[in-house]
């Protein structure tokens, strides 16, 4: 009786497994799930600050309150079925409320493992450093 459920619990943890790299192989997103991904949000607005509030399905990353130049950052890995998504909340005296999301399967494709925003008076934020130049969603 022993041997049964050892070979079945074997049975059960190569299947598991088998499951994982099937998932992996799978997955939609541009970036390898399970990658290490760093996002940064600067405030490039002049003598002003920029209150932001950052969240994802797993974690809310709290408001935070940046003056001119300062910086918030965090890294996480993309979960294997590549659906990692982070969306923030950005307000300055020139927009009331923006919201924006600074990473999912799309922005992966752009700026991979690390990925610059800027917040800009005029544009909002903005993708900073790839291929396109800088990149506004407003």
């Amino acid at each position: 009786m022993k041997s049964i459920n050892q070979e079945m619990l074997c049975f059960s943890t190569i299947g598991v497994i088998v499951l994982l790299i099937i998932s992996n192989m799978m997955a939609p997103s541009d970036q390898a799930p399970l990658t290490k991904t760093r996002i940064v949000l600067q405030n490039r607005i002049p003598n002003q600050s920029a209150l932001i509030h950052c969240w994802s399905s797993e974690n809310d990353l709290g408001s935070h309150k940046l003056g001119p130049s300062a910086i918030f950052s965090w890294h996480f890995k993309v979960n294997i079925w590549g659906s990692t998504k982070f969306v923030c909340d950005f307000t300055t005296s020139y927009y009331s409320l923006m919201r924006s999301t600074v990473f999912n399967n799309n922005i992966s494709g752009i700026c991979h493992e690390y990925c610059l925003w800027a917040i800009t008076k005029d544009h909002g934020p903005c993708l900073v450093g790839h291929a396109r130049g800088l990149l506004c969603y407003y």
